[in-house]
């Protein structure tokens, strides 16, 4: 009887100790996302941004045409030969 208390608390120690390390990688998991939180968002710099390399420098990007509606596209109609 002796030998089944001992692997009986042998396997509770064990346990124990495995639960211990689970929660102790989720308590670093969490530590590192709020330090990650925590920092202050960086200045915003268009030049380093990627649309930057479309836009030339000092100068406003075009705007974009908007698309003819179809009414106006049936009241214009082009030549066949066009």
């Amino acid at each position: 009887m002796a030998k089944t208390l001992q692997e009986n608390l042998t396997r509770q120690l064990h346990d124990s100790v495995e639960r211990l390390q689970r929660q102790a990688e989720k308590v670093e998991f969490w530590a590192t996302a709020v330090s990650g939180l925590a920092a202050p968002v960086p200045d915003y710099t268009p030049e380093h941004t990627a649309v930057s390399r479309y836009v030339k420098p000092g100068r406003l990007p075009r705007k974009r045409r908007r698309r003819r509606s179809a009414k106006q596209n049936k009241t214009d109609p082009k030549p066949a030969s066009a």
